[in-house]
């Protein structure tokens, strides 16, 4: 979602294309989630931006698919991030980066899969898929 202005008001605006997609999704029958990364001017980086958009985006019309690699690249606790949104996860895009940030093989970096796997288990909406990625 691009838009002009501060960084700030970009979160309201991501909110109401996020809210408007999921209620299409709804009318015709399809799911809709939320799949950030964490490019060069993305939105959704580090802890702080996901608790600004979750607390915009209607969690009814619009899941999320978190990616680990793009989740450990700004967060501290990636564990913490899905534990608290875990009512919001569909499905699971697991990728890896090295302590520093930098992407990694599945296993080779610092993504604790078997946390990842364990906490998506246990979120009531997850529809069982992890996509693996390199």
């Amino acid at each position: 979602v691009m838009s002009d202005g501060p960084r700030e008001d970009k979160f309201a605006i991501a909110a109401e294309v996020y809210n408007r997609a999921g209620e299409l999704g709804r009318k015709a029958g399809v799911q809709v989630a939320v799949h950030p990364s964490s490019h060069h001017n993305t939105l959704l980086f580090d802890r702080a931006d996901y608790d600004s958009i979750f607390g915009l985006i209607d969690a009814s019309l619009v899941g999320w698919v978190p990616d680990t690699g793009h989740i450990l690249r700004g967060h501290k606790d990636m564990a913490d991030t899905l534990t608290t949104y875990r009512d919001r996860i569909r499905y699971v895009h697991l990728k890896d980066v090295d302590a520093n940030g930098t992407w990694a093989m599945l296993g080779k970096g610092v993504c604790d899969t078997a946390k990842v796997i364990e906490i998506a288990s246990a979120a009531p909406n997850f529809n069982g898929w992890l996509v693996l990625e390199e």
